[in-house]
């Protein structure tokens, strides 16, 4: 059997909260990604994830905010499914 380390994911709530700190409501966020505030506020406070082109341009906005590289985003340790397990 195989053991899976844990893998990371982007955490999209420190994203967000990070542009919130430089000064942008999430309204404003919305209006320069052309992203619903609803779609945000899911991303941020239920813990939903983004497909990848919206996660994409989250992502920019993020790096165009706080000066920083895309690769540097704040990440959380995601455990690998269930169903991985069982491979």
């Amino acid at each position: 059997m195989e053991i899976l380390a844990p893998t990371t994911r982007i955490d999209w709530f420190r994203i967000l909260d990070d542009v919130r700190r430089e000064g942008f409501s999430l309204y404003e966020v919305a209006y320069y990604t052309s992203i619903p505030k609803s779609t945000l506020l899911g991303y941020k406070n239920a813990g939903h994830e983004p497909d990848h082109s919206t996660g994409d341009v989250i992502l920019r906005f993020w790096s165009q905010v706080t000066l920083r590289n895309q690769g540097d985003a704040p990440r959380i340790p995601r455990m690998p499914s269930a169903a991985k397990l069982r491979r």
